[in-house]
């Protein structure tokens, strides 16, 4: 079994202090081989067959994240990380999810949390979104790529009219950059989440999101 989580990087400007004190402690604590993709990098693990979507390089690039981790549980599967430290070992995780029938396995999400098209009276049914692991090409993975490509196909003419003009950029009232903040990420995974919930295990440590930018 490959222990194997992604992090992603997908500024220009270097890692900062925090997030490479993060980088180091998410690799000795998890127990797990850390795989850091970045711009320079990032082409190794795209497949000719399915290339990145047009609309990528007119996305911020908190959005290209969204992007890049939906395409890595697709076809790769395995583990996903944001750039912050983890409360424990993933490895019996990796265990508990590749000896079940589950599809994914990830941390309990918290009450008051960012599930927006989810129901508060279902929030413990979900999982977070800052980390999990996945079975690559499950029906669950399918949807959540093939809907985020959905959406992309349908904003590609306005990104290209409007792109990200800043690292964090989503559309406001006042501001046409076509994405919403959660439109492509959490507003897809959180109901489908909801919708396989028997395909689901809620063990994985979670992430530590204070001091980590």
């Amino acid at each position: 079994m490959e222990y194997n989580i992604y992090i992603l990087w997908t500024e220009d400007n270097p890692l900062t202090e925090n997030r490479i004190n993060s980088i180091n402690q998410l690799k000795v604590i998890s127990e797990c081989n850390i795989i850091l993709i970045n711009n320079e990098n990032l082409s190794k693990y795209i497949l000719s067959e399915y290339p990145l979507h047009p609309a990528y390089n007119y996305l911020s690039a908190v959005h290209k994240s969204d992007y890049l981790r939906t395409y890595l549980m697709h076809f790769h599967g395995g583990g996903y990380s944001d750039i912050k430290n983890t409360k424990g070992s993933w490895k019996k995780s990796f265990e508990n999810l590749y000896n079940s029938n589950k599809w994914i396995i990830g941390y309990p999400e918290i009450r008051n949390g960012n599930a927006r098209t989810v129901p508060q009276e279902s929030y413990n049914k979900l999982i977070g979104n800052g980390c999990y692991i996945c079975k690559k090409r499950t029906p669950l993975t399918n949807e959540w790529y093939n809907n985020l490509i959905y959406i992309l196909n349908n904003k590609l003419s306005e990104l290209k009219i409007y792109p990200a003009k800043n690292l964090r950029d989503c559309n406001t009232k006042h501001n046409k950059y076509p994405i919403k903040w959660t439109e492509i990420l959490g507003d897809i995974y959180h109901p489908l989440i909801l919708k396989y919930n028997d395909k689901v295990l809620r063990t994985l440590p979670m992430c530590i999101c204070n001091n980590y930018k």
